[in-house]
């Protein structure tokens, strides 16, 4: 078992770079998940691993703007009484500073900001309205956090509606900007590693990072 991890360790570090060029090529779309304050900087489930792919997201984000790529960008909003709250702590509270986009991305924009009111964007309304109207999309790439809850159910969700309907759309993670908590039960580093050799083996393409020529 471990050394089977250390295998798979060693192969997400030998990822090659893509061109942010050919990442983009036909028609694609980008999906941020939950790059906001709570979980990066304030509130109770805020991390500093999460805030450390900020930078990396900013890039794709800022790239995804200069050339018209539509993006959307799931933000946790949740009411009070939200049902999620039986598993995990309250966060995220609709119309809190915590439910919002991380300033640097809300500074570039360029993005559909789409509440959600569980760890999985793929069945929020908005989004299900996004893909009707980008019935043409050929590519999309997923980045935020956190990698082994709302990213791997929402790229796991996107694959599966995708097998069903015999779409032949390709889902993209460059795994530098996605992360996940680490905790005293969650050990960061596996379930980072774990998460992605999972959406690996779905038929979700990883990536080791963009290089912008």
């Amino acid at each position: 078992m471990i050394a089977s991890l250390e295998n798979w360790k060693n192969q997400i570090s030998e990822l090659p770079e893509i061109s942010s060029q050919d990442l983009f090529s036909g028609k694609t779309a980008f999906v941020i998940v939950d790059m906001v304050n709570g979980f990066l900087t304030e509130g109770i489930l805020s991390s500093q691993n999460a805030l450390s792919v900020l930078p990396a997201v900013e890039k794709l984000l800022l790239f995804a703007k200069t050339n018209q790529i539509p993006c959307v960008a799931f933000a946790d909003c949740h009411e009070p009484d939200c049902i999620e709250f039986h598993f995990f702590p309250p966060h995220c509270l609709k119309n809190s500073s915590e439910s919002e986009i991380a300033p640097s991305l809300a500074k570039i924009g360029g993005f559909q900001k789409i509440c959600k009111n569980s760890t999985n964007g793929f069945f929020a309304p908005e989004f299900q309205n996004f893909l009707n109207q980008h019935a043409e999309l050929e590519k999309i790439i997923i980045s935020g956090v956190c990698t082994d809850i709302c990213v791997m159910q929402f790229a796991l969700s996107l694959k599966a509606f995708c097998n069903q309907n015999n779409k032949n759309l390709e889902i993209i993670i460059p795994v530098n900007t996605v992360q996940t908590y680490h905790a005293p039960d969650h050990n960061a580093e596996l379930m980072q590693l774990v998460a992605l050799q999972i959406m690996t083996q779905a038929g979700i393409k990883l990536i080791g990072e963009v290089n912008y020529l």
